[in-house]
Parts: structure tokens; sequence; C-alpha cells
């Protein structure tokens, strides 16, 4: 496909019985995305409904939508490299079910990459995340405030972007030279996490840079990711995935009392 006939962005949702933020995530993205997009729903297996409400989703939608139904939950990464397998856009999104996001979201997300070709991961200001991108206290009513909130936020912020360490799977524009570059989410990562730091970390080593577009923000409802799964015991796992993939990389360049007091990761 020729780079001119692509959508800015395909915007991959993962979901896993997610029906009941589905209708209120896509009404946001349609109210708030007048750029070209396709719209790729993975669905994990889901067995509260979901799938007719993507259906209905697809049914009421100007833009194009995919619908890809996994029998099971393949969780994080395996789902997400199925929708980026799929996608035609310019860069690629991926963005949680259970987030509603808000005026000039994928302009924001998308100019940050574009004005600065080192940038290969771009993420949002939200309330519910770990590390820089939360804001606190994000002093609005969800969801009757946000809009007018989030209009207020980024004024005064246009065009700024602040470079960080890592960012937080829960939305991601990724620029499609990178992927190509880069490659897919590692799929030895189940559920546990740690399949963003590692995406975050190889993002780096290709040479680029990780930015929070300051102008942007996104409403995340969070939490819903490990329900009825065991998730101290999956996180300790893919800590340990994490490890062996990265430890030997870490003992090249560090030295070695700093290895020994990092063993502690591998518990």
């Amino acid at each position: 496909m020729r780079a001119s006939s692509r959508p800015l962005a395909s915007i991959i949702i993962l979901c896993h019985n997610d029906r009941k933020y589905l209708r209120d995530c896509a009404a946001s993205i349609r109210r708030h995305t007048p750029q070209p997009y396709e719209l790729i729903f993975v669905d994990n297996g889901s067995r509260d409904g979901a799938c007719r409400e993507l259906r209905r989703i697809r049914g009421s939608s100007a833009r194009p939508v995919r619908i890809i139904r996994n029998r099971e939950n393949r969780f994080f990464a395996a789902g997400n490299n199925q929708g980026i397998a799929a996608a035609r856009g310019e860069n690629i999104v991926l963005l949680n079910a259970d987030t509603l996001v808000t005026p000039g979201w994928l302009r924001g997300l998308a100019d940050c990459s574009r004005r600065d070709p080192r940038i290969g991961l771009v993420g949002p200001y939200t309330n519910q995340a770990a590390g820089q991108q939360v804001v606190w206290p994000a002093a609005y009513r969800c969801p009757g405030g946000l809009d007018a909130w989030s209009r207020a936020w980024s004024r005064g912020r246009r065009g700024r972007a602040r470079r960080v360490p890592w960012l937080v799977g829960f939305c991601w524009l990724i620029p499609r030279a990178v992927v190509e570059k880069v490659g897919v989410l590692d799929e030895r990562f189940g559920p546990g996490g740690f399949e963003d730091y590692d995406y975050c970390l190889r993002v780096r080593l290709a040479g680029y840079e990780l930015a929070i577009a300051e102008d942007v923000y996104i409403h995340h409802f969070g939490g819903r990711g490990y329900v009825n799964l065991r998730y101290e015991e999956l996180r300790i796992r893919n800590r340990r995935v994490y490890w062996d993939k990265w430890a030997g990389w870490v003992r090249e360049r560090l030295p070695p009392a700093a290895v020994r007091a990092g063993q502690d990761l591998r518990a």
C-alpha cells in the first residue's frame, strides 16, 4: 500500500469482557478524531456480550472497523500483535478499551512524533497509570467534565514533549517505520506485565526516544487487566522472563557491583 493511501492511524483496541467500556470508548474516538483512521478490535474470548457491542459499533461507524475474534484470551502481547498485523495506518495506536480519548488526542500524539523523528514511541498524560504520566489531582468528573477539563489542560502545552525512559502501554502511538525496525511485542510475556517495559527498552536500543505528548490527556479507568487472575504470581513470572532476556545485556554494561545489587530482580 502506498503511504499516501494509508489512514493516519490504525487504532487497535484489545478487549476481554470489556462490554461496559466499549461503547463509550468508541464514542469518544468518533467524537474527537476528525483525522482519517481505522479501528481494529481484537476480542480475546469475551463472554460478556462484548462481541455484540463490537458489531453494533461497526454497523454504526462511518470509518473502517475490523473485528478479530479469538476463542480464548491471548492476552496483551499476542492480541495486540494480531491487530498490528492487520493494520494499514501510518501510525499504530494501541489503546485500552477502558479509556476515553479527548479533543485533539490523535493529532497531538501524531504531531509529537512527526515533529521529531528521534521520537519512536509516544504516550499521553492520564489519571491512572504509573510513573511520570499521571496527573494528580485530575480535577474533573468523568465523563461529564472530562472534555472541558482536557481542553483547559492542553492550552499552553501545545507542541510540548517530555522525554521519559518508559511509557505505560494503555495508550501508545508508534510510527509504522518504528514497528518495522523494532518488531512487534514479545509474546513470551503472558499476563502479568513487563511486555511494555520490554518494548520501551527495545525502542530505545533501536536509537529512538520515548515521549509524553504534553498536550494530550486520556482518561483511563484502569484495573481491568487482571480480574480473576493471580496477579502477583503472574507478575513474578514475567519479571523472570524480563530478567532472563536482558540480564546478559545489563552485565555487559554495568560494573560488577551494580549487577550484584540488581540480582533481587530475579526473586
